[in-house]
C-alpha cells in the first residue's frame, strides 16, 4: 500500500497568511512559510515556464500611499533592482490586474524570469490541485487559499535581482484630456486639427495602458542609458 501524503493545517496556515499580502509582515510570513514547505513534495517545488512579476513605482516618491520602497531610478542607475522571496506568476494577464490593476500614482512594470530550479519555492497553482492538498484545506476555513490559489496561478520564487533586460510591458494611466491637448500643441497641431482629435483624446483620458514587450524593454533600456549619463559619473583620474 502507498503511503498517503497528508499536509497539516500549519502549511495551510502559513500559505494563508502569504497569500493576504502586507509589506511589513511580508519576511516574517515568509520564513514561516519556509519551513512548512519542507512538507511538500519536490514535485510541487517545480516551475520551467516564464514568470511574471509586477512591480509598481510612485511616479512621486514622497506620496506613496502604498509604502513602496523601490525607487525606479535603483533599477536604471545601477542596472539591477534587488529581490528577494516574491510572488510570481505565470499569466501575465494576472499580474497586470494584481491588487485592483494599474493604479494612477504609479508607474508599473512588468518583469519576466524563467526561473533555476533553487530559485523555486513551491508551484501554488500546481499544489492547489493535489489531492492531499485539497482533503487538507476541507479542515479549516482559508479564504485566501481558495480565492487566490485558484486564480492567481502563483509561483513563489527567491530571486536575487532583475535587470532592464527582464522588462516586459510598461504601464500606467494616460493622462487627462488637457494633458492631451497640450502635447498636441506642442507637436504643432492647429486648433482645427485638435478640435477634430477632441473626441479620441477624450476617449484615451485616463485610460490604462501597457506597451508591447518589444517596445516595454526598448524603453527601459533608453531609461537605464539615460540615467547613467545622468547620474552616474567617471571617478576621476588621480595625477
Amino acid at each position: 500500500m502507498g503511503f498517503m501524503v497528508e499536509y497539516p493545517t500549519t502549511l495551510l496556515q502559513a500559505l494563508e497568511d502569504w497569500l493576504n499580502h502586507d509589506p511589513v509582515l511580508r519576511l516574517a510570513r515568509a520564513a514561516k512559510l519556509r519551513a512548512e514547505l519542507e512538507r511538500v513534495e519536490p514535485g510541487f517545488k517545480r516551475c520551467t515556464v516564464r514568470c511574471y512579476r509586477r512591480v509598481d513605482f510612485p511616479k512621486d516618491p514622497n506620496q506613496n500611499p502604498r509604502g513602496v520602497p523601490l525607487p525606479l531610478l535603483n533599477l536604471l542607475n545601477t542596472g539591477k533592482l534587488a529581490e528577494s522571496v516574491s510572488s510570481w506568476t505565470t499569466d501575465p494577464s494576472v499580474a497586470k490586474a494584481h491588487l485592483e490593476g494599474v493604479q494612477a500614482d504609479a508607474t508599473c512594470v512588468l518583469f519576466k524570469h524563467v526561473p533555476s530550479p533553487s530559485e523555486v519555492w513551491v508551484n501554488l497553482s500546481e499544489l492547489v490541485n493535489a489531492p492531499a492538498f485539497q482533503r487538507a484545506l476541507q479542515g479549516g476555513s482559508f479564504p485566501a487559499i481558495r480565492y487566490w490559489m485558484t486564480r492567481e496561478r502563483e509561483v513563489v520564487l527567491e530571486v536575487a535581482h532583475v535587470t532592464p533586460e527582464d522588462v516586459y510591458a510598461w504601464g500606467g494611466f494616460a493622462g487627462n484630456a488637457d494633458q492631451f491637448r497640450e502635447a498636441a500643441e506642442a507637436e504643432g497641431l492647429s486648433p482645427e486639427e485638435i478640435v477634430r482629435l477632441e473626441p479620441e483624446l477624450n476617449r484615451a483620458a485616463g485610460q490604462e495602458w501597457w506597451l508591447s514587450e518589444e517596445r516595454s524593454r526598448a524603453l527601459a533600456m533608453r531609461m537605464a542609458e539615460f540615467a547613467r549619463q545622468r547620474y552616474i559619473h567617471q571617478t576621476p583620474v588621480q595625477i
